[in-house]
């Protein structure tokens, strides 16, 4: 009964003010929470969508699990492929190289896989620009790298390029220079673009004669691509623990920083942005004091008709919540439709001032991700900070002392 009343009495003052400039202030304060949780929303999809991106485009080339050592257990890494989680089991070789062309010189990682197989690059053959994974089986000694890289160069489809393999040796590194023709062409739109280069294993040198001489310039090894990446240091730890002679590496190991620096950063985003939320709340504080002191008389009435300062309290909490919760759902309402139609909103802003936000990326549109779980959150810290500010004001309406208001 009393709640029901309370809330009655909440939205009666909602609709009816003497003093406009306090309604101002109120509605002022709503629309600045309402752009905070929208700006929240948006950014925080957004960079759910980089960090989808990256992982889609970087964990879909990069080794999920290496054993970088061929193992004498050859009949136990064949039973892996029979593990729930790993999707194949291929041959690979890893090394460190540099390829050149016409005095140009640039650091590559030097993938190399089973001619006539995608060695589990099956997420780079979709990213091919200029030829496929097949054209490392054609006669002669076939390679291929990014796009990027590539144009860095000054290379086309079929020009021929030098690639230094370094062969530790007693007396310090032996350089070892191979001939090899550019195949095609990939562009993943990530750091790869720059820095990956595929051939076949069998175009190492001493491949042919001897499978296990290509060790001298880098890891042969088996690559194991997993159903969920993300599950890579499970499998890992699950596999070590099975087999605890194999060396194994996960892709944590090369690329987890990265991913790490993404999820701080989006936290940090999070922060600073809540912060913007906060203000927009507190100010909710002003706008309510206001609606308080313009109902003194009022409060002083209904404490002599008999209610009780919970009562009042909860009338003016109740009128807090409900201008904030609206603000908050306005705010999350606006900010998925925003986060859905961000690279159409992108485009508008570069045909307006004649700049794209994206140039000089790989992103040709902006990555967008809208997690329900971050909705959540940014509606239950936004409504929290609310609950508060609007807990304020109530209890000072609460206090009030009726004879003053009667006087007032």
């Amino acid at each position: 009964m009393k709640d029901s009343v309370a809330l009655s009495l909440a939205l009666r003052y909602l609709r009816k003010r003497r003093r406009k400039f306090a309604a101002f202030i109120t509605w002022v304060s709503v629309i600045g929470l309402s752009l905070g949780v929208l700006v929240l929303t948006v950014v925080l999809s957004v960079m759910n969508g980089f960090d989808a991106e990256l992982k889609t485009r970087i964990l879909g080339t990069v080794p999920h699990i290496l054993l970088p050592e061929r193992t004498a257990a050859e009949v136990a890494v064949a039973a892996l492929q029979d593990h729930p989680e790993i999707r194949s089991v291929d041959d690979f070789f890893t090394g460190a190289g540099m390829v050149t062309r016409g005095g140009g010189v640039h650091p590559v990682s030097v993938y190399g896989i089973v001619a006539g197989e995608d060695g589990g690059l099956s997420q780079l053959s979709q990213h091919m620009v200029d030829g496929s994974l097949a054209d490392l089986d054609n006669p002669g000694r076939n390679l291929i790298m990014g796009a990027p890289l590539a144009n860095l160069l000054g290379l086309l489809a079929g020009d021929q390029l030098a690639l230094v393999l370094s062969e530790p040796t007693p007396a310090g590194l032996n350089p070892q220079l191979l001939r090899f023709h550019l195949a095609g062409t990939f562009e993943l739109g990530a750091e790869l673009d720059y820095s990956l280069v595929l051939l076949a294993i069998d175009d190492l040198p001493g491949a042919l004669e001897d499978p296990a001489s290509v060790e001298r310039f880098g890891s042969r090894g088996v690559r194991l691509q997993l159903s969920n990446p993300l599950l890579a240091a499970g499998v890992a730890a699950e596999l070590s623990q099975q087999h605890p002679d194999w060396r194994i590496e996960s892709w944590a190991s090369s690329y987890g920083e990265l991913f790490q620096a993404v999820r701080l950063e989006k936290a940090l985003m999070f922060l600073i942005l809540l912060l913007v939320v906060a203000v927009a709340a507190f100010n909710i504080v002003s706008g309510q004091m206001m609606i308080v002191t313009d109902k003194k008389s009022d409060i002083a009435i209904l404490r002599t008709m008999g209610a009780t300062a919970s009562t009042i309290h909860r009338t003016f909490l109740l009128q807090g919540l409900i201008v904030s919760t609206f603000g908050i759902l306005f705010g999350l309402l606006g900010g998925v439709l925003a986060a859905n139609w961000i690279s159409d909103l992108v485009a508008i802003l570069k045909d307006w001032f004649g700049f794209g936000l994206l140039d000089g990326t790989f992103f040709v549109e902006v990555p967008s991700r809208v997690e329900s779980m971050d909705l959540f959150l940014i509606g239950a810290l936004s409504w929290s900070l609310c609950l508060f500010s609007a807990w304020l004001p109530a209890r000072r309406a609460a206090r009030l002392n009726p004879i003053e208001g009667l006087h007032s």
